[in-house]
Order: structure tokens, then C-alpha cells, then sequence
């Protein structure tokens, strides 16, 4: 009996007889009970195999029943559609870690209709897709290594550490941004591994493989500890397997090397196709597509700024070779020496007081305005120096002031390690200004708030010191952290301290230094645990991996040199005593802080232009009569003017 007969006689329910015939239609034939053999439909239908509403049916496959299921994306299918996509499965091609079916590249938008057709035709092979979507299925355009200038040699991340040009934290977070994007990569080499495979040909050491093999887990998927589900590393961020910081770390060097992956197809895919899939949700897509989010994980070893993973790539170069895009480390040696001459007179000017005139000390002496010692003092304050600033081959800077009249030469360093090096400044009685000695680190200190226009005579904002040249804009980013990370933004005309966002609202900061500062101003307030709410301090978020380590270990010597750790969830200061018996930092790092001759020399001074330790430099300030704000003076020898009696 024929399962159209069986149909009628309601032997079979109509809808499972459809589905029958539709599966036998589907491969290109009914089959005749009677006498076994294939007939097309329209023979069927002669036969009377099936009657004619069954046959129509039939050759409309586009509107035939729909009873089968996509594996892959679970939509309903006709049998017709079912063995279209089952002749297009059977082709695939090599993906990170497994083979990807041709269909899912095309659920994935990554092949057309016609693609899949040309392929079935034989006009394409799946060795064609493979070259086409590489940066999909294969490779990574992440940062493959370094290229040392000074050597001129390509380097992997964990060797440029190892010869002293990248730091540990440094390093690891790019080696980490390799294994999150697909593979480690040997740039000498020109392979791309596992980390298993890696570790075995000792492209890094055994300190980094437990991290290294974590995030591979964002290419191979996260298993949910009861279930045993393999999630993506957005769904592990949201299960807290992954703490949300790092993993829209790993998340921004998966977008700037080809695209979010996708652990259970094994490959690459877009943005917005992920979006689409749910891989992420709304605000996890406003993070990673606004360039302006705060969440620059990324360190550059030559200006020492925080930059987002794109924007590193971006000051990168290609090798001529491989085609691998390779961070440069600057040749600091190249750097010829030079000097800078600039000439500088201090002259003392007699006002005349009753006509307003200005007079040299000698014109004074000779109308009987002053006497003859007076005379002798104020001349012997008048001098001509010259400003030399040498370059030396490593790259460290002199500044050295040359008495025109004498000859002698006087190394600001050598002035400043002896603490002979100071000034009073002087105007009638706007300004009045005097050296204190180094403050201890006894309570709480404040920070640099200010710079002293020794030319202009006048306090001003690291920020309009930033705008007229007196500091470099590392340095103003630096001294403006060290005031977001110990209290807020200093207001030089009163000293009283703001947020970030209400320093860019008073014009204290520029809108674009906004960005930059938050971290820094969280290292303050607190970084909030998803977990259990609390405000975990900058030396915890450091250790949680949510706050980069070259940044947070500066905002920790910013804290140290001004009266200990800061403890947001207390609202008070922690010595670093505290901080080992709290756990938030180990012997060593303890050590490193404890001994502040040692911090790091990540600021220029004004002064000297010498690389010189926050401390450093905050030991020498001038203090403010009345606001107590420390000053930043610059050494420029300035007209000084006396006012007759």
C-alpha cells in the first residue's frame, strides 16, 4: 500500500504521510510499493501513487510542509530546504579549533547564496573559502611581537621582556590579547599555536601559562561548573567567570583583530552579528564600539599612556616580510645629542615714584635715589645666565645654567640632590611664596596642585601649564591622576579639591582628559565587585586584574608619597603594613613601595627635565601661604622690580 493510500484510508496521520512524501520527493524520487521502483512525481501521479493535491504539493517545494529542524540554528525546514543544506553540510572548512560547516558561515554572513552555489557546482572549493575568510577561520592580526629599533630586530612580547624593553604587566597583557584572539603567535617564526603548543616551543615561561591557558578559554569557550555548558566569554562575564574588566579587555583585542569569537562554530564573527546573536548585550555594545569608554587596558611602552587595544595597533608597523604587525620600541640612543642655549638677563628696575618711570640701578645711584651700598647690593643682584639643555646619548637630560659674567656652570640636578636648589619669588604683594622643606609622610600630604609662571609671575592649573609648554602632557596627565587618585581635582585659587567631572565643567581640566582620569579617580572612590558590592581599593582592583598593573601600581606610589593606600570601603588611609595583613599586596610589591627612592621615574621636571619620581618632585614644591597648594616653580630668572620709598 502506497503512503498515499494509507493517507485515505486513515491508516497514518495526513501530516506524518506528508512529511514521508515530501522526504522521498526530496531526494528525486516516490517509490512505487508494488513494485519498488522510483518514479519522479508527475510518473507518481500517472501511477497513482499519489493523487494530483499530493503532487502539487510536491513540485511546489517553496511552500511544501514544514516538519524538519536546522541542527544549527534550529529553524523549521521543509524536507526540499533539509537536503539543500544537508548537500551544502558535507563541506567545511578548518576553523580556530574545529571545522565550521559552510552553512553556519552562511547563518554567519560570511558566504552568500551564491557562494554556496558555486560551490556546489563545483566553481568553488572549500580551499577558496579558507584563503577568503582567513581572518575569520585561521589567523590574527593582533600585535604578533616587537621590533626592537635600537637592534633592529623582530622580537616575541615575552623575549622583548626578558632584554628589558617591555615590563611584566606590559607583557602579559599582550600576550594574554594573542591567546584571546585566536593564537600566540611567534613573529620570528611566522606561526601561529596554541598555547600548549606555544609554551612547549618556550615562546613564554612557565609565570604566564596558567593565565595564557584562561584566556584561551575565550576562543575554546567557558564550561558552567554545574551544568558542564560551553559558554562564550560575554555569557562568562555575566556568570562572573570572568571579572567584567579583563574580559572586556580580552573582548576589545578579539574586535581589533578580526572579530568576536565565537567558541561553539570555531570561528570569527562580526560585531553586529553577535549583537544579533545575543553574545552580548546593549551595554556591553556601547562599551565596545564608544572609543570615549574609560576602559583603556592597554599600555604604551614609549609615552607610557593607557590606550585601548585598537588604539595601540594603530602606532604599530607591518613586518616587510610576514605581513605582522609589530609594536616598535623606540631607539632612545639614536637620539643625537644637543643642547638648547636659551639667554636669560635679571635685571633690577628703579620705578621713579612719582612719575611711574623705570630706571637702571646705575640711573637710581646717579639721581640720588639710592645710595652707594644699596647701589653695590642691587648691581651685584644683576646677572646674564644662559639656559643649556643637553641631550645625553641614553636619552637623560641636563640642564645646566651658565653665569655669562663668570663662567661658572651649575648643574640643576646636582642642586636638587644637595637641596640647594631655591628661590623666593617676589611681586609687590599679589604673590608670596616660600620654600617649605620636604614634608614626611606623616598623615595625609597633599599633592602637586599647581605649577608657578616664574615669566608671567603667576599661579596657574597643570593645565594651563600643559597649554603654555611648561609640562609636557605625560607629565600634566600624571600629576592631574596623583590629584583624582588622592581626593579629587585641586583647585589652585582656593586648594579645595572637586571630582573629575566637576574639574572639567570649572575649565581645571580639558574635556579629553576626562576619559583618562576616571580610573584614576576609582582608585579613590572604589572599584564595585559585581559579587558582593563592595568598593575594592586600587591595590585589590590591581590583584582582580579590573585596573591595568602600570597604572595601578602609579596611582599607588601617588598614594604612598602622599600618606598611604587608600581604602574606599573606610574612607580612610591604610600604611603599606596594612595593606600586607589585608592581603591587598604581596612582600614584594610592598618592598617596591616602601622604598620611595625607588619609585618609578615616570614624570618630567619642570626644573631640571630629568625623569623624576612623583615624590620627587612633590618633595620640592613651594607651598602656598593661606591655600596650602603645592607649587611646581620653575627656574627662570625673572625682572624683579623695587619700588622707591
Amino acid at each position: 500500500m502506497s503512503i498515499s493510500e494509507a493517507k485515505k484510508k486513515m491508516l497514518m496521520l495526513p501530516e506524518s504521510a506528508d512529511l514521508l512524501l515530501e522526504a522521498q520527493a526530496a531526494t528525486g524520487h516516490i517509490i512505487d510499493p508494488i513494485t519498488n521502483q522510483k518514479l519522479t512525481v508527475e510518473e507518481a501521479c500517472a501511477r497513482g501513487v499519489v493523487d494530483r493535491s499530493i503532487r502539487d504539493k510536491l513540485l511546489a517545494a517553496e511552500s511544501a510542509a514544514v516538519g524538519f529542524k536546522d541542527p544549527h540554528t534550529g529553524k523549521s525546514l521543509s524536507a526540499f530546504e533539509a537536503m539543500k543544506k544537508a548537500i551544502i553540510d558535507k563541506k567545511t572548512a578548518v576553523g580556530l579549533r574545529n571545522e565550521v560547516s559552510v552553512i553556519e558561515l552562511v547563518e554567519a554572513k560570511l558566504l552568500s547564496k551564491s557562494d554556496v552555489d558555486q560551490l556546489n557546482a563545483g566553481k568553488l572549493t572549500t580551499q577558496d573559502i579558507e584563503d577568503r575568510l582567513r581572518s575569520y577561520l585561521r589567523g590574527s592580526t593582533c600585535i604578533a611581537g616587537v621590533y626592537d629599533e635600537a637592534s633592529k630586530k623582530v622580537l616575541s612580547i615575552y623575549q622583548a621582556m626578558k632584554n628589558g624593553l617591555l615590563r611584566p604587566g606590559t607583557t602579559l597583557e599582550l600576550l594574554e590579547a594573542q591567546a584571546a584572539s585566536g593564537f600566540m603567535i611567534d613573529p620570528v617564526n611566522n606561526l601561529f599555536l596554541t598555547v600548549a603548543e606555544a609554551y612547549n616551543k618556550r615562546l613564554f615561561g612557565p609565570e604566564f601559562k596558567e593565565k595564557l591557558l584562561s584566556a584561551e578559554k575565550a576562543v575554546t569557550g567557558y564550561k558552567m561548573p554545574v551544568t558542564g555548558e560551553i559558554i562564550s566569554l560575554f555569557q562568562a562575564i555575566e556568570n562572573s567567570l570572568v571579572e567584567k574588566g579583563h574580559g572586556i579587555r580580552l573582548l576589545e583585542a578579539q574586535i581589533a583583530s578580526g572579530g568576536i569569537i565565537d567558541p561553539q562554530h570555531s570561528h570569527r564573527i562580526d560585531v553586529n552579528i553577535a549583537y544579533k546573536r545575543g553574545y552580548f548585550n546593549e551595554e556591553m555594545n556601547k562599551i565596545l564600539t564608544d572609543e570615549s569608554d574609560d576602559t583603556k587596558g592597554f599600555f604604551d611602552p614609549n609615552t607610557e599612556e593607557n590606550l585601548t587595544y585598537l588604539e595601540l595597533k594603530k602606532r604599530c608597523i607591518s613586518d616587510e616580510n610576514t605581513g605582522l604587525i609589530l609594536l616598535p620600541i623606540i631607539d632612545k640612543k639614536k637620539q643625537e645629542s644637543s643642547k638648547k642655549n636659551t639667554v636669560r638677563k635679571r635685571r633690577v628696575i628703579i620705578v621713579d615714584p612719582e612719575t611711574g618711570k623705570e630706571m637702571t640701578v646705575r640711573e637710581a645711584y646717579n639721581k640720588d635715589y639710592i645710595d652707594y651700598n644699596t647701589y653695590l647690593e642691587l648691581s651685584e643682584q644683576e646677572c646674564e645666565w644662559e639656559e643649556i639643555t643637553i641631550t645625553a646619548p641614553d636619552g637623560s637630560m641636563r640642564f645646566v645654567i651658565n653665569d655669562r659674567s663668570t663662567g661658572r656652570q651649575y648643574d640643576i640636578n646636582d642642586l636638587v640632590v644637595a637641596e640647594k636648589c631655591s628661590d623666593s619669588l617676589e611681586q609687590g604683594s599679589h604673590v608670596s611664596i616660600t620654600l617649605s622643606p620636604p614634608l614626611e609622610p606623616v598623615g595625609e600630604v597633599e599633592p602637586v596642585g599647581a605649577i608657578f609662571d616664574t615669566e608671567a609671575l603667576e599661579k596657574i592649573s597643570i593645565t594651563e601649564a600643559l597649554n603654555r609648554g611648561l609640562v609636557d602632557s605625560i607629565t600634566a596627565q600624571r600629576l592631574l591622576e596623583a590629584q583624582a587618585c588622592t581626593g579629587g581635582i585641586v583647585n589652585p585659587t582656593d586648594g579645595k579639591r572637586v571630582s573629575v567631572q566637576e574639574a572639567s565643567q570649572m575649565g581645571l581640566i580639558a574635556n579629553d582628559m576626562v576619559t583618562k582620569l576616571k580610573p584614576a579617580q576609582k582608585a579613590y572612590f572604589g572599584f564595585e565587585d559585581l559579587k558582593s558590592k563592595k568598593k575594592l581599593s586600587a591595590a585589590l582592583a590591581i590583584k582582580e586584574m579590573w585596573l591595568p598593573y602600570e597604572a595601578g601600581q602609579r596611582f599607588l606610589e601617588f598614594q604612598i608619597a602622599t600618606g598611604g593606600l587608600y581604602d574606599p570601603e573606610k574612607g580612610c588611609r591604610r600604611s603599606i603594613e596594612d595593606a600586607l595583613k589585608m592581603d591587598w599586596v604581596d612582600q614584594r610589591t610592598a618592598q617596591k613601595l616602601q622604598d620611595v627612592k625607588k619609585h618609578t621615574k615616570n614624570l618630567t621636571c619642570p626644573k631640571s627635565k630629568l625623569r623624576i619620581s612623583y615624590k620627587e618632585i612633590l618633595d620640592n614644591c613651594l607651598v602656598e601661604e593661606g591655600t596650602g597648594v603645592k607649587i611646581i616653580a620653575r627656574l627662570y630668572l625673572f625682572t624683579h622690580q623695587i619700588k622707591c620709598p
